[in-house]
């Protein structure tokens, strides 16, 4: 099913945007609308209905929105006061949000400014007393600036909240309802959002008017073969990370996001895929701004290969040609999951989504590989021979896009070292020195649990395990009420090392029977029990009689 099918516009040219914008569009690299985009700016342009528009991340929502706005922003009067504010879950997306529409606008007389905690909020003072008119924030600077009154929304003509479902599901609903209310009543309200939940709906009830709903179309080809490759291993926990390290070597090339459920969990992940020569970062709530700003521009320019983070802090980041996100931590909800994996597989290119599951989280599997329609396969850990194959592939297309542009002074080395050296032995020495033991079988023994089609959570063994298993539990039972213990099912070398122990007792009682009494001192008349003590036993057994009783009549006199 084709943009044309379902009557979407195949070029921006075809929307109502002016040359101006489009101008910055052609400069800026925007070749077509996507669905989402070819519904909205039409319907912004046209009518004055408020919207509720649902697609997932990474569709180009903030175009969709943010070019009618500026359309018609520009044809109205300018003023200090803000006539569009933008809410958003994070500080990260607040930042993008603006740097996208301010290339939006160009050089058009129209000024943006992100309001975000993390910055001095004295910048962001002075922004807004040199005037603003479209403020874009997260919920609670928003607030702070409002009670300093800052910022003021007597003015507003556009109410936007971008990634809604996030928001809400942050905590910030009162938030959201303090802010709308200061607004104007005849403003109109948008709501992009990957879903809909039950607290959207109700901002919607309450703030918005006749909301038009639309949701971005999914090709018939998506619905069958979608962009996102999705599959899941199942390992024990303490083989995660050697699992994790294995699926990346098989793998090659991965420029992807890497998913944990605490902080803890992101650092130790890091500090070990570092160890092990992979190029990542960490990302999560306890880094300052700056740092964390940082990470996401370094992470964008490509300096390094995985982003480990939480869902916490990877909220509202938006990064553009991922080619995996890794669900190291298996999310606790099916929105977590869809949001995590709708970073990859976007505007045509194929993306890879992979999960680890340890065999408790067998339930949450299946109910996360129902939500996906069957998409979500489960899979076999990679072997060696699939590591290895890959290892050898990726050094070969290397060395053969190194071979056309091989210095000269390696060249006469080679010369040199194949004069006196035979050639296929240098070379697999040269590998030796190269991989060490990473192309051999014995380097990756085998990890995890292995595919295995079973039902999770359904009873394990066959009807007569199951019998016995409960015919056993009911005599231990019923022992245990008489005050007996029910009776140990013994191995071989329990059996054995029983019948050592038994013989060491007949040894230990004959020992006790023949040590000297003379040489035994008394307790002072006192009365001994005819029972030796295991104190007593342990020097009779590594001392002679006189050294025995030398010891214990040391003790004595120290008591």
């Amino acid at each position: 099913m084709s943009d044309k099918s379902i009557g979407l516009a195949a070029a921006f040219s075809e929307l109502d945007l002016s040359p101006a914008t489009l101008e910055i569009l052609e400069q800026r690299n925007y070749q077509r609308p996507t669905p989402i985009q070819a519904m909205v700016i039409p319907k912004l342009s046209a009518n004055e209905r408020d919207m509720i528009a649902q697609a997932q991340t990474g569709t180009g929502k903030t175009a969709a929105y943010a070019l009618p706005i500026i359309e018609k922003l520009l044809q109205g009067k300018h003023g200090k006061q803000p006539r569009a504010i933008i809410l958003a879950p994070t500080r990260e997306l607040a930042m993008q949000i603006t740097q996208e529409i301010e290339l939006f606008i160009g050089s058009r007389q129209l000024k943006a400014a992100a309001l975000y905690g993390g910055q001095p909020i004295e910048i962001q003072l002075r922004a807004l007393k040199g005037g603003v008119d479209i403020a874009v924030g997260t919920p609670g600077r928003i607030l702070d600036l409002m009670e300093r009154s800052a910022l003021k929304l007597d003015f507003i003509e556009f109410a936007v909240l971008d990634e809604a479902d996030e928001m809400l599901d942050m905590g910030f609903v009162e938030d959201i309802e303090n802010i709308l209310s200061a607004t104007p009543q005849e403003k109109r309200m948008l709501m992009f959002s990957a879903t809909v939940p039950a607290e959207a709906r109700k901002i919607a009830e309450n703030f918005m008017v006749d909301a038009e709903y639309v949701v971005a179309p999914v090709t018939d080809a998506e619905k069958s073969a979608p962009l996102t490759e999705q599959w899941a291993c199942e390992v024990r926990r303490e083989d995660k990370c050697n699992a994790l390290k294995r699926i990346l070597n098989a793998e090659g090339r991965i420029y992807g996001m890497i998913f944990c459920r605490t902080r803890a969990d992101v650092d130790e992940l890091t500090m070990n895929l570092q160890k092990n020569k992979f190029r990542a970062e960490a990302l999560h709530g306890e880094l300052t701004q700056n740092q964390r700003t940082r990470v996401i521009e370094q992470f964008k320019a490509h300096r390094f290969d995985m982003l480990v983070a939480t869902d916490v802090a990877a909220r509202g980041i938006d990064i553009n040609d991922l080619t995996h996100v890794i669900n190291y931590s298996l999310p606790t909800d099916k929105d977590i999951y869809t949001h995590r994996i709708g970073r990859t597989g976007r505007a045509g290119k194929k993306g890879v989504a992979i999960s680890l599951f340890t065999p408790s989280e067998g339930g949450r599997f299946a109910m996360l590989r129902k939500a996906s329609a069957g998409h979500l396969e489960q899979r076999a850990l990679p072997d060696a021979k699939a590591i290895i194959a890959a290892k050898k592939s990726r050094f070969r297309d290397e060395a053969e896009a190194l071979m056309p542009q091989v210095n000269n002074a390696y060249l006469r080395m080679a010369e040199e070292l194949t004069a006196v050296y035979d050639p296929e032995i240098l070379i697999a020495a040269l590998l030796e020195m190269k991989f060490h033991k990473e192309l051999l079988h014995e380097n990756y023994p085998p990890l995890g649990r292995g595919k295995r089609e079973r039902a999770f959570g359904s009873d394990r063994g066959s009807r007569g395990e199951k019998r016995n298993r409960s015919d056993r539990a009911e005599r231990s039972a019923s022992d245990r009420d008489r005050g007996k213990r029910p009776p140990r099912h013994r191995s071989k070398e329990q059996t054995d090392l029983a019948g050592k122990s038994e013989k060491n007792t007949e040894v230990f009682k004959e020992k006790k029977h023949s040590v000297n009494v003379e040489n035994t001192p008394r307790d002072n008349g006192k009365s001994r029990s005819g029972r030796t003590k295991l104190r007593d036993w342990a020097l009779e057994l590594t001392a002679g009689d006189a050294e025995f009783a030398k010891r214990k009549g040391k003790k004595r006199k120290d008591k």
